[in-house]
């Protein structure tokens, strides 16, 4: 095998889609590959979703990269839905029930679904399909089921990651509604009053390995964080409780930061992003969002040029041929490591 084709089977790691519908190989190389979404507006604000690969630049600190994946818009997209059903969330379940309803009205036809919840276990509720009905015949379980006590995070991003994102190919992405507190965290912080360094954390360092390696796009609803504190916020009770507990201390906000800065990360390394509701209502018109974003996107991706890994932060531009068209990234940057 040539040293070009072998760099070429890399960079389709995550991302290959075959339209034949042909059997799909996998090699993986450790190269550092970059994959990004891009929505394109005209200047009436209306989407574009006609574009080529040639009608797309990227560059990376300002030096061009060779496209080596692209995917327009008309392809399907397969959305993986995680809900935390730990007890702290779960004043907010019937809201949970209310956004995917909402959520899978925004897909498109030839799009496909599949929802997991977790808190000390990890549960499919329903399997991959483009079956809207179906769909909503599963939703009720996201009010009925019944919780188990923690919120083993990171366990069950890792699952989705390698385990339920492998059983489809093609475009794929994975929302997350939590308040991003693995036990681990919890635990070390109630039994030490300390907080975990986020290098000490194993199974953290392990799923943010694995979302850096899979580039399958992590999207985030962070509640009860640091950026909803104000009262009558998601985060304004928990952070509250923690207060208490915690009197006179710097602690509850150190921790709720370090919750928010861990899925920023997360978001950050795979090419998503992070959201924060303010208040319980405004999760439905987010999901909204994102449904409508995902259905407007092509998705673009490449092989660095520059191969060190010295952790600094590298600014990512997609250009259009076409000047007058408005681009929107999901992601601006990433770490190199």
């Amino acid at each position: 095998m040539s040293p070009n084709l072998r760099l070429l089977l890399a960079a389709f790691v995550s991302w290959t889609w075959v339209l034949a519908q042909e059997p799909v190989y996998i090699l993986k190389v450790d190269v550092p590959y970059v994959g990004i979404d891009v929505s394109v507006q005209d200047p009436a604000g209306s989407t574009v979703t006609d574009l080529s690969q040639d009608d797309f630049e990227v560059y990376e600190d300002g030096v061009h990269q060779q496209i080596r994946y692209f995917s327009p818009v008309a392809t399907p997209y397969n959305v993986l839905l995680l809900f935390d059903r730990s007890g702290s969330t779960q004043h907010k379940w019937s809201f949970m029930q209310k956004a995917v309803a909402s959520f899978i009205a925004s897909l498109r036809p030839q799009d496909r679904i599949a929802i997991g919840t977790f808190d000390y276990e990890f549960q499919m509720q329903l399997e991959w399909t483009s079956d809207r009905a179906k769909a909503l015949l599963a939703l009720p379980e996201l009010i009925h089921a019944k919780a188990i006590g923690g919120t083993n995070l990171y366990d069950a991003l890792d699952r989705a990651l390698r385990r339920e994102s492998r059983k489809v190919m093609g475009r794929r992405t994975i929302v997350v509604l939590t308040d991003g507190r693995d036990t681990s965290l919890y635990r070390e912080l109630m039994t030490r009053n300390r907080l975990l360094d986020p290098l000490e954390d194993r199974g953290f360092q392990k799923v943010l390995k694995t979302a850096r390696e899979q580039q399958i796009p992590l999207y985030f609803a962070g509640i009860n964080t640091d950026r909803n504190l104000e009262p009558n916020t998601l985060g304004a009770d928990e952070y509250r409780n923690l207060q208490i507990i915690f009197r006179n201390s710097p602690v509850p906000q150190q921790y709720l930061t370090q919750v928010r800065t861990r899925m920023e990360q997360l978001a950050e390394v795979s090419g998503g992003r992070i959201l924060f509701p303010a208040r319980i209502d405004e999760i439905i018109p987010l999901y909204e969002q994102i449904g409508r974003e995902l259905g407007k996107s092509y998705s673009l991706g490449y092989v660095s040029s520059n191969p060190a890994r010295n952790g600094s932060f590298r600014r990512i531009e997609v250009r259009a041929h076409n000047a007058k068209l408005r681009l929107t990234q999901s992601r601006t940057g990433y770490n190199a490591r």
